[in-house]
């Protein structure tokens, strides 16, 4: 920096007009200590300007994985090359007065000095751009806010009036101050945010420059569009204020859309996300302790990370493998990211913020996006809070349909992902199966603001807005980050305490000073018993639920799968389809989180058949895997006061007499809220042997145990517990006098047209009526034929070849059952239609059939029919269902089974 021609007013003349100053403002100070701060101050002829230091960030273990040079992102510029609304803006907004005083504002400096006073500390600076540039050029070695340092800098700003003209410390102001994300010197900060030279900003960019700088965490573009739209606001109001620009202009710039730089290389930087967190991270550490973001670029600062670089190549390796990762129709990336803690210590190990990584401090999907969680959600904002209020893993939901009216007088009416309709079921089986209606139920239940506060309790940033039964589901206003799921699944892994997740755990200065130690936040939320439970839930949904796919061998694994739905806009009518895709699991050692989605969705771009158990959870496994290489498998602690008792399933109380035996199971327990009620819901009664009615006075009669809703459901659509129920409709067969039935008759003209029964041949037998004389006709109970056709030439005998099974009477052939599914062209339906056939049997035969998939094991009583087809619209395309068909004979209830069957539900090409 050329010198300018000394005047001849000597540097105690100088000095001489600060202590004035100083006593004007009421800091009386004595001559001992004047001379202490004049002998402390830093020679202006040094290379202060030049000395910056290197910041090194290290791992875990104490290792160097990164270091941090202010100096490489700085690009020198003369004055004359920076617009004079660029000028105009500084001037305007740090220092109105730049040009008048002789390096200190003394009106500033008393109205500061006066706020430090009434505050007991510094909380105003009064500072000119001589002294910013005084502090951040001799100071920032060693950072403080005390009024001696204050003093100390407009010394050295009146020393600096006197070596340069003010231009010149305008030009070498506007070169050193920052202004995030590395950028030194507005020649960087116009590439960094704007990709142009400074000379081509407009005033709106200038404007945006010009504010950042005050506190470019906060005011940043890249992080926080709307607050840099404010600041930008301000600046340009303060421009008008100072005569530089009319109202007018400065409205039109205030309207002047901002077109950020777009990334065009990789960064070569190791471990670029999670350096990137670790930044954002020690820059709100200095913040809170007053110090400059700058001072990570330039003193020699040493930060020592949580980073486990073990865990963060292995989540690199596999985000480098496109194979991992759905297609998409173009060349925008289904995008994805991933975090991996350690839940007792809240340590941060790994961070993926995206597939590729192109600028150090871009968008980080891993810290700063907010997705829908959709069911990822259901554990934290649902099942938890139920069980601390004392509701059980056994607690019985009647997935049934449901509908609620609002408050605004709308109503909401929840569905399940599969459109099917489980009826009463245990909140285990709801989680396994991530099933929507329970959750829904059961938040509504508990209340929506227990739900909440637990969800808030364990870090998620919730708004009042999402106090609404939707919150079951993930419908969130702003929706959270991969960060802050791990956090909050991390208390179920730590005995139900939270732990703030964090990046750093201390931060030293070059001397090896301690500056910082990381002490993080925690709280406990949920009985380490419950957090148990929770945990036990969530190892069923791994081991034979949604997140199967997530299963590693020798380790316990628990997680919840999470999908959500395309956006209800009108350009996605008609589109099947996904938004975000989740998967949240943890061990004993770690917490990870993977999700997947675009950044933007839209008609060309969302999520086609991907799912959380579908490719997040794979993810997770190929990642977890590898970091679990450095552990010895361990089950996860069981807590005291945790017994397990065989409840029944219908009602999660203590199964009665009447409970059936595939209805009682053993279930997790606090040993507070083991249940003491005998179930009720079982009762038994007779019906029609025949059709398995109500009985008429004419019906034989048996008795049987059917299923007793605790609160009856008389909806259109019947939940798949539905055959359990007792009948409510009277016989048909047996009803009395008048009553009808449908008979096999011969028809041989030697009959003379006497009605009799028809001889057809069962399996194992032959002969019989021939065929084109077997005809079904109706006759009332009291008219139908009592007697069998006796023409010598119609009997039956002993099959002489073929099958040699059983042949006893009353038993039903085995029925041989085959299916075929059909898929709409644009795969958004689908349907499976099954046929079977048996032997010519004499006796009467209805049908059951069972209904069973790779994603619920559990048989299903699909049906019941007397036909031989019968079709299931309750199927998904991409899905694989089996099927079974028993025959049963109406008088002996004699049973036969056909083989199994599997259909696959294949999308149409």
């Amino acid at each position: 920096m050329p010198k300018k021609k000394k005047r001849k007013l000597n540097f105690f003349r100088a000095f001489l007009l600060l202590v004035l100053t100083l006593a004007f403002i009421g800091f009386g100070i004595g001559t001992g200590f004047v001379f202490g701060i004049i002998k402390n101050l830093p020679d202006l002829d040094s290379d202060s300007l030049n000395a910056e230091l290197t910041t090194f960030i290290h791992d875990k273990d104490g290792k160097q994985v990164a270091s941090l040079h202010g100096v490489e992102n700085r690009i020198p510029v003369k004055l004359e090359q920076v617009p004079e609304e660029l000028k105009q803006a500084f001037i305007a907004t740090e220092d109105r007065n730049f040009y008048r005083h002789p390096g200190i504002n003394p009106i500033a400096f008393v109205r500061a000095a006066i706020a430090n006073f009434k505050a007991g500390k510094i909380v105003q600076g009064g500072s000119t751009i001589t002294m910013q540039l005084a502090e951040n050029a001799f100071f920032a070695e060693k950072p403080e806010r005390s009024y001696r340092r204050k003093i100390q800098e407009a010394i050295m700003a009146i020393q600096l009036e006197r070596k340069y003209t003010k231009d010149e410390i305008l030009e070498a102001y506007l070169n050193y101050i920052y202004f995030g994300h590395g950028a030194y010197g507005v020649q960087a900060a116009a590439q960094t945010y704007f990709g142009k030279d400074v000379e081509d900003l407009t005033l709106g960019e200038c404007a945006i420059i010009a504010g950042v700088t005050n506190n470019p965490a906060l005011y940043s573009p890249y992080r926080n569009l709307e607050a840099a739209k404010q600041r930008r606001s301000v600046v340009l109001d303060n421009m008008v204020e100072a005569g530089f620009i009319s109202r007018e202009r400065a409205e039109e710039a205030k309207n002047e859309p901002i077109k950020l730089a777009q990334p065009k290389q990789k960064t070569s930087r190791k471990y670029p996300y999670f350096i990137d967190a670790v930044v954002m991270e020690a820059e709100k550490l200095l913040k809170e302790k007053g110090m400059h973001p700058a001072d990570l670029y330039r003193s020699g600062l040493h930060i020592y990370t949580t980073l486990d670089t073990s865990i963060q190549e292995a989540m690199e390796k596999v985000y480098e493998d496109d194979s991992n990762f759905p297609r998409s129709p173009d060349n925008v990336p289904v995008q994805s990211a991933m975090v991996v803690l350690d839940p007792q210590s809240g340590e941060v190990r790994g961070i993926i913020g995206g597939r590729e990584h192109t600028v150090e401090r871009g968008f980080n999907r891993a810290i700063q996006g907010g997705r829908q969680p959709g069911s990822a959600i259901k554990p934290i904002a649902v099942y938890a809070p139920a069980l601390e209020k004392g509701y059980t893993a056994a607690t019985v939901i009647d997935d049934v349909p449901v509908t609620y009216r609002q408050s605004d007088g709308k109503t909401y009416s929840p569905k399940n992902y599969d459109n099917q309709y489980r009826g009463l079921i245990t909140m285990r089986e709801a989680v396994r199966w991530s099933v929507n209606i329970p959750a829904v139920k059961l938040l509504d239940t508990i209340g929506v603001e227990t739900g909440y506060n637990f969800a808030k309790e364990v870090g998620l940033p919730l708004n009042p807005s999402d106090k609404g039964l939707s919150l079951a589901l993930g419908g969130l206003t702003k929706g959270v980050s991969p960060l802050d799921m791990a956090a909050a699944y991390g208390t179920f892994a730590n005995k139900g305490i939270w732990i703030q997740p964090h990046t750093i755990t201390k931060i030293t200065d070059h001397e090896g000073n301690t500056l910082f130690e990381v002490k993080p936040e925690q709280k406990a939320v949920m009985s380490e018993q419950n957090a148990y439970i929770m945990t036990n839930i969530l190892e069923t949904v791994v081991n034979s639920g949604t997140g199967t796919r997530a299963r590693m061998n020798g380790w316990p694994v628990a997680g919840k799968t999470g999908t959500t739905q395309l956006p209800d806009r009108p350009e996605f009518r008609g589109i099947r389809g996904e938004r975000d895709a989740w998967f949240v699991g943890y061990t004993p050692e770690l917490v990870g989180v993977v999700w997947l989605g675009y950044d933007k969705t839209t008609t060309k771009h969302y999520l086609r058949g991907v799912y959380g158990g579908s490719y997040a959870a794979p993810i997770w496994r190929k990642v977890m895997i590898e970091a679990h290489k450095q552990y010895t498998p361990r089950n996860f602690e069981k807590p005291e006061g945790i017994t397990w008792v065989t409840v029944d399933a219908k009602s999660g109380k203590l199964p009665s007499s009447l409970t059936p035996s595939q209805f009682r199971i053993r279930e997790i327990f606090t040993t507070d809220t083991v249940p003491k009620e005998v179930s009720d819901v079982w009762v038994r009664k007779e019906v029609c042997a025949l059709s398995g009615k109500l009985p008429t006075e004419s019906c034989p009669v048996v008795s049987k145990v059917f299923l007793k809703r605790p609160i009856p459901y008389h909806g259109s659509v019947r939940p798949n517990d539905a055959y359990l129920e007792a009948p409510r409709e009277k016989c048909n067969i047996h009803q009395g006098k008048g009553s009808t039935v449908i008979v096999k008759i011969c028809t041989d003209p030697r009959h003379n047209g006497i009605p009799v029964l028809a001889n057809v041949p069962i399996e194992g037998q032959e002969g019989g009526c021939p065929s084109e004389y077997v005809a079904e006709k109706e006759f009332t109970l009291e008219e139908a034929p009592k007697t069998y056709c006796n023409l010598p030439d119609h009997q039956l005998g002993e099959a002489t070849s073929g099958n040699n099974s059983d042949s006893s009477a009353s038993a039903p052939p085995e029925p041989s059952l085959t299916g075929e599914a059909y898929v709409s062209p644009d795969n958004s339906s689908a349907f499976v239609t099954l046929r079977w056939r048996i032997p010519q049997y004499n006796g009467s035969v209805y049908y059951t059939i069972e209904k069973w998939s790779n994603s619920n094991f559990a048989r299903q009583n699909a049906a019941t029919t007397s036909r031989n087809t019968w079709t299931d619209h309750n199927v998904r395309v991409g899905n694989t269902y089996y099927y079974r068909v028993t025959a049963i004979d109406r008088n002996t209830q004699r049973k036969a089974q056909s083989n199994t069957i599997r259909v696959i539900i294949r999308k149409t090409p």
